[in-house]
């Protein structure tokens, strides 16, 4: 290994190397928490061939932006997840009109596009862990100026 490598292994923040109970701790919250938003789809860490998880540095930072709006700006969980099904995942991906108007995160105005259900094919061969809109959108501040610059072009 280079030590080109190894640098960009140190700053790649989506690289997945804290283990659950290394990320609670770093959160100040307990595991069965961080299993629970894994369940309610808030967080996707990555998982091991043992089915072990394996948070990145991203992660971590999702993660704070959680418990900031758990904690600080009274929401639920529910309107966490009303909050990031704003995210336009079709104007992200380019998807075609026709695949819009069939696509349930488009309809659907309350479940971030990572959790529906029936997704259309252009999603459906994505891992959403790895897909831009869960990427990018649901980091603290990513969402906010998105949204600012995407209502200024409508």
């Amino acid at each position: 290994m280079s030590i080109d490598d190894i640098t960009k292994n140190m700053t790649d923040t989506n690289r997945p190397v804290f283990s659950i109970s290394v990320a609670a701790e770093m959160i100040g919250v307990s595991v069965h928490t961080l299993r629970m938003y894994e369940a309610e789809g808030l967080v996707f860490p990555h998982r091991t061939a043992s089915s072990r998880r394996l948070y990145s540095h991203n992660d971590l930072h999702r993660l704070r932006c959680i418990r900031v709006m758990l904690d600080e700006r009274g929401l639920n969980i529910a309107g966490i997840k009303a909050m990031m099904s704003l995210a336009p995942c079709w104007d992200i991906k380019n998807c075609a009109l026709e695949d819009r108007m069939s696509c349930p995160a488009y309809i659907e105005t309350t479940t971030p596009c990572w959790l529906v259900e029936n997704k259309p094919r252009v999603c459906s061969e994505e891992e959403c862990r790895n897909c831009p809109v869960y990427m990018e959108l649901t980091l603290c501040g990513n969402m906010k100026l998105f949204l600012k610059r995407h209502w200024k072009q409508v």
